[in-house]
């Protein structure tokens, strides 16, 4: 029994991975083939949402094998109509997934390398994603993204938790937020396995069953002028407490929605 239930782990886990990057590959050739379209925050919109079916369909799939399960608390409260700093931790290497499969339109912060990435790059330039090599017209050109309304994803870490509960925070989100004058959103995201956390390889198997939780936490306002540093702070020492506990955050007051 132990032997077969293994042998499905294994099956079921690559399949996963094969189904995503193969539908991430058709994604980007559809991208490539709609490359004519104009630049505009419609048409950004547009694969924004396609992104979002994708991870949506991939997450499906994955609660499908009974070895994953999700659960979504508090989003029934996240705002929709205007711009927003939406910032978590990182646990693990498919977060944004996570995220944006509950997030229909949404602009995320990347990494340049993703760009020549035949999976993820003609899909993420589609749908307006921002590289990470601009310093400060990386910092404007966030603000402005922001400030027209659009939801930014973003982990400040940095990069996938190494060790412990939390990595520093990196100002930047404050400083966008205080540029945009838009609140910042935290969402706290725990999971019970070593799924594809840092320095593990993602081909190794995890711990399964494997649960993943993201909690809607503390909304913070948009910090004063001069004032970024300070909530970069206020937002880190919240997570750490926020992860700490284990617990719901108590700043989630509707009643939250899980499903598994």
């Amino acid at each position: 029994m132990r032997v077969c239930l293994t042998a499905y782990q294994l099956l079921a886990y690559y399949l996963s991975f094969f189904f995503f990057g193969s539908g991430g590959l058709l994604l980007c050739l559809f991208c490539l083939l709609l490359g004519w379209l104009p630049d505009t925050p419609r048409v950004e919109r547009f694969f924004q949402r396609l992104i979002h079916r994708h991870f949506s369909l991939w997450v499906w799939w994955l609660r499908q094998t009974r070895l994953f399960s999700f659960t979504y608390e508090g989003f029934e409260r996240l705002p929709r109509s205007r711009g927003l700093v939406l910032v978590a931790n990182h646990p693990g290497l498919m977060d944004i997934t996570y995220l944006l499969a509950r997030v229909p339109e949404a602009v995320c912060i990347f990494k340049p390398a993703i760009r020549r990435n035949p999976v993820l790059g003609a899909a993420a330039r589609s749908a307006g994603y921002l590289a990470n090599d601009g310093g400060i017209d990386l910092i404007r050109a966030a603000s402005a993204t922001v400030a027209a309304g659009h939801t930014l994803v973003i982990f400040p870490e940095g990069t996938r938790t190494r060790d412990g509960l939390l990595n520093p925070l990196k100002p930047g989100f404050a400083l966008i937020a205080q540029r945009a004058r838009t609140p910042i959103q935290t969402v706290r995201i725990t999971c019970d396995s070593d799924l594809l956390i840092k320095n593990r390889a993602w081909w190794k198997l995890p711990r399964l069953p494997a649960h993943v939780t993201l909690t809607l936490g503390k909304c913070f306002p948009p910090p004063e002028t001069h004032m970024a540093a300070a909530t970069a702070t206020e937002v880190e020492m919240w997570f750490r407490r926020a992860l700490m506990s284990h617990s719901p955050p108590s700043a989630v007051a509707a009643p939250s929605e899980a499903t598994s």
